[in-house]
């Protein structure tokens, strides 16, 4: 895996760089949605949500799509051959938390996603972009995990630490 194993970004206030996870992009083959859910023993969401089972996270990426992240992500494309066409993703992604008090008004300054409670519930997921770099955005236990291709990570960390520095005396 490359030079992903390393954390190479400082944590700051209300945002630290994620270790790398096993990840893998799922992608159903034509007609195979419910018989690969029926493999994996879960209902894999149909719209930008998130889901939990057996350990792993499956986020929606798109009809048919998802980002599964967990221990047994790798064990995966075996497990579901001639359903699906599973991709490793491990190396390839950065995942940065932003949480604490002043999550929400950190992402508001980057994403053009409403990320208040009410608007981004729990298990939401988007789509989107953080200045001008592509991201996934979902809610996991106490804040939110912005993932990115990792040739982007050193201008999004650098973007989050920018939209936080206001912030750093309340952390």
């Amino acid at each position: 895996m490359l030079e992903a194993e390393k954390n190479h970004y400082p944590a700051l206030a209300f945002v630290q760089a994620l270790e790398v996870r096993p990840i893998v992009s799922v992608a159903a083959l034509k007609g195979q949605d419910e018989a690969l859910a029926q493999r994996l023993g879960v209902a894999l969401p149909r719209a930008p949500r998130r889901v939990e089972a057996g350990g792993m996270s499956y986020l929606w990426s798109g009809p048919g799509m998802w980002l599964a992240i967990g221990p047994a992500a790798p064990e995966l494309a075996a497990r579901t051959a001639g359903m699906a066409a599973v991709t490793e993703q491990s190396d390839g992604l950065s995942l940065f938390k932003v949480h604490g008090p002043c999550a929400r008004a950190i992402l508001a300054k980057l994403v053009p996603v409403d990320v208040h409670e009410s608007a981004f519930a729990a298990d939401a997921v988007a789509l989107s972009i953080a200045a001008h770099i592509g991201i996934r955005l979902w809610r996991e236990e106490d804040g939110f995990v912005l993932g990115c291709l990792r040739g982007f990570a050193g201008a999004l960390h650098h973007a989050l630490s920018e939209a936080a520095a206001e912030f750093a005396a309340a952390g």
